[in-house]
């Protein structure tokens, strides 16, 4: 699908601290149990490994927009949270959405997929099915829909989500024009 960077990325370090300690939460708090439709939480900065990988991912995801736009402004109260998206047969919930009212640039980090649990992308009634792999980085424009499928099995998938709010409209920064080589 056009406007949607796929690249891989060195976040083996990031995985090894974050995975667990999003793992243990899932299974000890089970913050599924009060999440009705959506479990788009942010990741807890209160735990200083949380917060520094969060910022990690967060700089990587600026260099990469950086590598992929010629100019971009970042509005003045960006704010730079990491959410997850986490999900097994205890919570099965997926909607389609997009995240037009949070950011103009949307990235997804793939920190443990399941197999046949990818993510669906619609643009002017095109859909278009992925399979990510583990440590890919998309980038879309944060008004394309999409809908992230859900984990039915004992195994978790977790993804990382994050958005950057800019000055310029999302129909001048995806502008092919505005847009470096592909990834």
């Amino acid at each position: 699908m056009h406007n949607v960077f796929v690249s891989k990325e060195n976040i083996e370090p990031i995985k090894e601290q974050l995975i667990p300690i999003i793992t243990n939460s899932w299974v000890k708090e089970q913050p599924y149990n009060h999440l009705k439709e959506f479990n788009n939480i942010p990741l807890n900065e209160n735990n200083p490994i949380v917060y520094k990988c969060k910022e990690t991912l967060y700089d990587l995801f600026l260099n990469r927009i950086n590598s992929i736009f010629k100019n971009y402004t970042v509005y003045e109260n960006n704010v730079r949270t990491v959410y997850s998206y986490v999900s097994n047969k205890d919570f099965t919930n997926g909607n389609w959405h997009n995240h037009n009212t949070t950011g103009s640039i949307s990235g997804v980090y793939y920190l443990k997929c399941i197999k046949g649990r990818g993510i669906y992308f619609r643009d002017k009634g095109i859909v278009e099915y992925i399979e990510p792999v583990e440590n890919e980085l998309y980038i879309f424009p944060s008004n394309l829909d999409h809908y992230p499928l859900p984990s039915f099995t004992n195994e978790i998938r977790i993804s990382c989500n994050l958005n950057l709010m800019c000055i310029e409209p999302i129909h001048q920064l995806f502008d092919p024009k505005n847009i470096r080589e592909k990834i």
